[in-house]
């Protein structure tokens, strides 16, 4: 029996399956929404990588421009770069062989809710304590928020701790929930249940718009921000300590030869390297696989869920802004764990979605239409007739919550939010404790730069923290649905209504994701009806509302590890499940010459939501 086959750095698929081989998958570069530049919603104050190097702003496609003007700044003996940062601090420019390096005291991966909460708490911290640190964050986006979908009902208690003032501030945050609603559905009813959410105090926002104005406020402090810039490696001293991250490389045709515009990727070091990517992020899963945290605290493996979405704009007669749904039950199977959500945001506008839970048993299950069927519902598509959409998005969600966080320290830096996994499932919420799991690793890289402490208290912070209540209170409802949908709903009725999270009793995770999808002859094919371009549409329509654009002259992000085991193993066994799972359309089987069919790869479609990463990760007998 062959070993799990590894997936490259930059991205790995969640629905790994047992005896299954899908498409490994490696992103060297990022996707760029369209029409969108690089230089948003940042303070003038703040000057940018491009212009501490003496140049203007990056452009939107995030290269650097000519970096020619390097050599007439000072150099100093060691073949560094002297120049003035923000607040008089020296910043130490090294001109290596193969690329720029560039020193701060903190990097952070990932402009999202964590990533931006540390730098933010962090920065809070140097003024209190009149420090002068730097914080760098890098985002892959083309903008802060780029990456984030609109639509989510939020818990301020972080930002609360956070930032006090939000509501002063003008923070995107004034649709309080108005009501709060939870259905069980069968194909033609809408049965009420009892809400066990507590939305009571919470808010349906945009959390892109969230995040950029954090971003304001980050830079507002000193934090450097730069969009349009992915981390592709983890960079390692001699005694294999984590020292900064590389940037990708940007000027790259197709066919792996540089263009004109070639620009080598920027390594950025750090004192403290925080990784936020969010769910299943690449370098994350690199970092708890080399230093085997997930072992040091003996936590089970990570599950995950697929999330499909969009935001409509509807009649407004029929808007109620605040109101938030969430259902159980029909389209899924009784089997397979999931549900849909539905938010009144402001302006007309509703977030309307399926999430899907990865350990499906039926290879013929596709999420994207079991989504357009949700919308055919009775009770959903009076809400829709008469709107339109503005917006499609995909992706991955941790659902394994307290039993499945690793120890989140490495030599050199911390994982935060998603990339470890706060979720707390029962909630549907995970913004508030990503915030806070950043503000606490902030306070232990404070303490490792400025007090001389280790970043080992930022393990024992998040254990005496309320995310941990949280999370331990919650531990049993995800893993009560393996036994299905029934036994989970009275169960976790139990643990809500009865036991309130204190049962003396810990439940298990079932099998890992990948192995739990059946061979293809266990099952039936399942006939999903053809969209109908008012409710439900197909997936070039979706992309097209996606805003997501992959330059065609550019090395394919995904690739095969093993280009055989499409066609010998996915195909004849499982019935080719890429091509259904994958909310993009990304893998598609189409005949070849001598009819018979070949896995494409529409590397141009990916959403980067990761299922891919989740998915192929497969074992052979």
């Amino acid at each position: 029996m062959h070993r799990f086959l590894s997936i490259s750095s930059k991205s790995t698929s969640l629905k790994n399956q047992k005896q299954l081989h899908l498409p490994l998958v490696s992103s060297v570069s990022s996707a760029t929404p369209k029409g969108q530049s690089c230089s948003h919603y940042f303070n003038q104050k703040s000057p940018s990588l491009g212009s501490r190097l003496g140049f203007d702003r990056f452009i939107s496609s995030g290269y650097f421009p000519n970096r020619v003007n390097l050599r007439g700044h000072e150099r100093n003996g060691n073949g560094f770069l002297r120049l003035k940062g923000l607040v008089g601090e020296i910043r130490n420019y090294s001109s290596e062989t193969d690329r720029e390096s560039i020193d701060y005291d903190v990097v952070i991966v990932g402009a999202g809710p964590a990533g931006l909460s540390a730098a933010i708490r962090f920065k809070q911290l140097c003024r209190e304590k009149n420090a002068d640190f730097s914080v760098c964050v890098v985002e892959k986006g083309a903008e802060v928020g780029a990456h984030i979908l609109s639509g989510n009902v939020f818990e301020p208690r972080a930002l609360n701790e956070l930032l006090p003032q939000w509501k002063d501030e003008e923070a995107p945050i004034n649709v309080p929930v108005s009501s709060d609603k939870f259905w069980f559905l069968t194909k033609d009813r809408a049965i009420s249940l009892p809400s066990p959410f507590d939305n009571k105090g919470n808010y349906v926002i945009s959390l892109s718009q969230l995040v950029r104005w954090m971003g304001v406020k980050a830079e507002e402090l000193g934090v450097e921000i730069y969009p349009g810039f992915a981390a592709s490696e983890i960079l390692y001293d001699e005694d294999n300590n984590v020292v900064g991250i590389g940037t990708n490389d940007m000027g790259v045709a197709k066919d792996g030869s540089r263009k004109e515009n070639f620009q080598r990727g920027v390594a950025l070091k750090g004192r403290i390297t925080l990784l936020a990517e969010g769910c299943r992020g690449s370098l994350s899963q690199k970092i708890m696989k080399e230093y085997k945290l997930r072992e040091k605290v003996q936590a089970q493996h990570q599950t995950y869920a697929l999330g499909i979405k969009e935001v409509w704009e509807i009649d407004e007669k029929k808007h109620k802004p605040g109101a938030v749904l969430h259902t159980l039950g029909w389209p899924l199977d009784s089997k397979t764990y999931g549900g849909s959500f539905l938010y009144h945001m402001k302006d007309r506008q509703i977030s309307i979605g399926l999430v899907v839970a990865l350990n499906y048993h039926n290879p013929f299950l596709n999420p994207y239409e079991e989504f357009q069927k949700l919308k055919h519902h009775p009770s959903i598509k009076s809400l829709l007739e008469g709107g339109s959409v503005l917006q499609y998005g995909a992706r991955t969600l941790n659902e394994g919550g307290f039993q499945s966080v690793p120890y989140p320290v490495f030599p050199g830096g911390a994982i935060i939010g998603c990339s470890a996994g706060f979720l707390n499932v029962p909630k549907i919420k995970g913004s508030h404790t990503a915030m806070k799991s950043g503000m606490l690793a902030a306070e232990a890289t404070f303490g490792v730069l400025h007090g001389g402490s280790n970043m080992e208290a930022y393990w024992d912070a998040l254990r005496s923290s309320w995310v941990w209540e949280e999370l331990h209170r919650a531990r049993n409802y995800r893993p009560a649905f393996e036994y299905g949908l029934f036994p989970g709903l009275a169960l976790s009725a139990l643990e809500h209504y009865v036991l309130k999270g204190k049962s003396p009793f810990t439940f298990k995770h079932g099998k890992p994701d990948h192995e739990a999808t059946n061979v293809a002859k266990l099952h039936s094919s399942i006939q999903y009806p053809k969209p109908d371009g008012v409710l439900s549409f197909d997936v070039p329509t979706s992309l097209h509302r996606s805003n997501t654009n992959h330059n065609h002259d550019q090395p394919a992000h995904l690739r095969l590890r093993d280009p055989d085991i499409p066609e010998t193993v996915n195909l004849p066994e499982y019935a080719g499940p890429e091509s259904r799972y994958c909310p993009a359309r990304v893998y598609e089987y189409v005949p070849d010459e001598k009819n018979q069919l070949k896995l494409q790869i529409n590397a141009q479609n990916c959403l980067h939501c990761k299922t891919q990463v989740v998915n192929m990760v497969f074992q052979q007998k």
